[in-house]
């Protein structure tokens, strides 16, 4: 499979054409109609909020929906948003219809870190990017997903990770970590071959990551959570296509009566139609199906009354890939990958005065096929059932302490999966890939696996005065299938010591159950331990600017590792430490994005093995990125610069005549290190209006002056030689999308 794998990459890579990118500026003579609503914090409409053009007298008032519409708006210009009681807001008219605008509350003012109402991050180091500022970083195409490549803390790598590999986060394994939509658990992030993430950005309202120190609502995760969160459709009907070399696909937004907004989406890949037509006529390879995938997403949210609103949504994935390794299509050199999964997902939310709840249920139906050869293959339908409510009460004085916030909450998530495998052992982290064995399959199993899990969780945070607020609370969770119960504190103080410098300690107890490949198999393991330390120090100069800075400690216990006599078990330790900056200017017309890292992260399999790093170890890790904006044309760059990975080193090789192979005999785990990788990204934007289309044209090409460094490494058949396998020296994408 190392034979074709490289080269699939590159096809695909060198033909990546996307037709995206964002709603640009017209020019200033061209006015249209603005509609938009205005919220609170907590998502309640806000009534009788004034909205005006900046610099004008024109404006217009919500209605009880906190709806708006405001006529004789130049694209591009700012909207001033008052209410009593709440802090000012000012949004962009970007186009005919508008996000909502959050207002905060006069008491919420202290946690308002941009002049747009955001809210602070939720723990030390975690960071939070909306939909808006997708292509304003270069080198993401476009894509939301992919943008965690520049927050602190985030694994970078030349090759990616994939669809299975997850997100890295501060050097530990991919599955210490969560991808949630919408508070709920997904299987996979990425296509097949990495690409493209599976939901459109036009579909997301903002991405949050939290590398650490996440609070209690929160669970089944020893490093870090990537959240994101769809938005509602517009409240005027739109639709829009687009087509590339990669896919195509159709969004449709809108509303339907005063109260209902919908959002629906489909994706169908276009590079399996294309493929076949632009590799080697010799190569020695049968795409049977090149990679093909399908996405779909759908969201509907109702206003029931002023105090309850209704979200229904369904997202889905479907991506195939099947090859032979020869013209002949022999079955012993076949490789077969297909998953799909579609979430349903329902959710009620109730406010009234100083109390709110939410009610939520989700459904994953999820299937996993893999073939390799003839002879070994896994087939896994893992379904889940999830329920979750979280009742939140806030008092705004209590007992001489100032904004007291309550929280209750509880999850249940029913899992059965049936499983049916023959396969090797699959690698444990820091175990080198083995030589391919087509006739290995020593793990083998056909049965139904069942994970009952149920959490709780309550959590109090009040402020001590001006400048302390302190939250604190605990998560309980149980493993049903392992019959174990975890009790995991966490709390965080926080202190401002200036007007605009705000100091944090965050402490807490997570666990990961064993829930990765081979591990369902073994019902006998304990969850992953994992105690973060995080401490960080958050800086605002001026609304524009902020700057952040933390240092942490994580120490792993009970990891599933094996043995010196490679049995399963909760044997292995470790930690992870570092050093992260965020800082960030958003101030028109730039956007300004640096992050760096510093970390180590290693660990110990069992008891008297050495001490080795984890396979994600990455040292030193940096992304600056700037992009400037003006009129029709905006313009970026971004620069980076990381550490290779380690890698195990192969000392020679065995002939074992009985499976006529060689054996490789490996140095010591990961104590080699691919080289440091650095390059540049560029992008430039130019928009005009057609008629009544907003159009976006743009080019954006990552690792400009042709970096091609050395990525990992493979050996021959015999291990003879080390070969490099090197990243791509440059990867051009062209796009053009229309706005209606």
């Amino acid at each position: 499979m190392r034979s074709w794998l490289p080269i699939v990459v590159i096809c695909l890579a060198g033909s990546v054409a996307r037709a995206q990118g964002v709603s640009a500026t017209a020019p200033v003579a061209q006015t249209i109609r603005v509609s938009g609503r205005v919220t609170d914090s907590s998502g309640r409409p806000v009534k009788g909020a004034v909205v005006t053009i900046e610099n004008t007298a024109v404006s217009a008032s919500t209605d009880a929906k906190g709806r708006f519409t405001l006529d004789g708006v130049a694209l591009g210009a700012s909207l001033v948003v008052d209410a009593p009681g709440y802090e000012t807001a000012i949004a962009s008219a970007t186009g005919v219809t508008i996000d909502d605008v959050v207002l905060l509350g006069e008491a919420e003012a202290s946690e308002t870190i941009t002049v747009n109402g955001n809210a602070p991050a939720q723990s030390p180091g975690a960071a939070k990017i909306d939909r808006t500022e997708i292509a304003r970083v270069p080198g993401t195409g476009g894509d939301l997903v992919r943008t965690l490549t520049v927050m602190p803390g985030v694994v970078n790598a030349q090759v990616p990770l994939g669809s299975f590999g997850g997100i890295v986060i501060r050097g530990s394994s991919p599955e210490d970590s969560k991808i949630l939509i919408d508070d709920f658990e997904v299987p996979i992030l990425y296509h097949a071959i990495g690409f493209r993430s599976i939901v459109p950005a036009e579909a997301i309202d903002s991405l949050e990551y939290l590398p650490g120190g996440f609070d209690v609502a929160y669970g089944r995760a020893a490093s870090g959570i990537v959240s994101l969160t769809t938005r509602a459709g517009a409240d005027t009907r739109s639709a829009q296509a687009e087509v590339s070399v990669i896919d195509g696909g159709l969004v449709a937004q809108g509303r339907v009566g005063a109260d209902t907004r919908y959002m629906v989406a489909f994706r169908r890949s276009t590079i399996d139609l294309i493929l076949p037509s632009i590799l080697p006529s010799d190569l020695d390879l049968s795409l049977t199906t090149v990679p093909r995938y399908y996405d779909e997403q759908l969201r509907i949210d109702h206003v029931l009354s002023p105090h309850w609103d209704l979200m229904i949504s369904s997202l889905g994935s479907d991506d195939l890939l099947e090859l032979f390794g020869d013209k002949a299509e022999n079955p012993d050199k076949r490789f077969y990958d297909r998953t799909r999964f579609v979430r349903l997902t329902g959710a009620a939310r109730w406010h009234g005065g100083d109390w709110s709840a939410t009610l939520a249920t989700s459904g994953l139906l999820n299937q996993f096929e893999f073939d390799v050869g003839a002879k070994q293959f896994i087939r896994v339908s893992p379904n889940t059932e999830t329920t979750r409510a979280e009742l939140t009460h806030v008092d705004r004085s209590w007992s001489g302490l100032s904004d007291v916030t309550v929280r209750a909450g509880a999850e249940a998530a029913i899992g059965r999966a049936g499983v049916s495998l023959a396969l090797p052992h699959q690698p444990r982290e820091g175990e080198p890939m083995p030589m391919f064995d087509p006739n290995d399959t020593t793990v083998k199993f056909d049965g139904v696996v069942w994970a009952p899990d149920f959490a709780q969780w309550v959590s109090a945070a009040a402020g001590f005065g001006d400048r302390a607020r302190l939250t604190a609370g605990a998560r309980i969770e149980e493993f049903g299938r392992g019959r174990d119960v975890a009790v995991q504190p966490r709390a965080e103080l926080k202190v401002a010591i200036a007007a605009n410098t705000k100091l944090r300690l965050s402490v807490g107890a997570y666990r990961r159950p064993p829930e990765n490949g081979e591990e369902w198999l073994h019902a006998e393991l304990n969850p992953e331990r994992a105690t973060q330390t995080i401490a960080g120090v958050e800086v605002e100069p001026r609304d524009t600017l902020r700057v952040q800075g933390s240092v942490y400690y994580t120490d792993r216990r009970r990891l599933v590792t094996r043995d010196a006599m490679g049995t399963l078990g909760n044997w292995g330790r470790g930690s992870s430490y570092g050093a992260e900056l965020l800082a960030t200017y958003r101030g028109d017309p730039w956007f300004v994005w640096l992050s760096a890292s510093l970390s180590r992260s290693q660990r110990i399999d069992y008891p008297g093995a050495p001490e080795r790093l984890f396979t994600y170890d990455q040292p030193v890790s940096i992304n600056a990125a700037a992009s400037w904006k003006k009129g029709k044309w905006q313009l970026g760059a971004r620069f980076q610069l990381y550490s290779g990975l380690p890698t195990t080193p192969v000392l020679g090789a065995l002939f074992d005549s009985d499976a006529n192979l060689y054996l490789p005999v490996y140095g010591a785990p990961n104590s080699e290190r691919a080289p440091m990788h650095h390059q540049l990204d560029l992008r430039v934007d130019r928009s005009w209006t057609w008629g009544n289309v907003l159009m976006t044209f743009f080019v954006d090409v990552q690792n400009v002056y042709l970096n091609q460094s050395v990525a990992g490494y493979t050996y021959t058949y015999d291990y003879s030689q080390r070969l490099e396998f090197k990243s791509l020296p440059i990867i051009p994408s062209i796009g053009l999308r229309g706005v209606l």
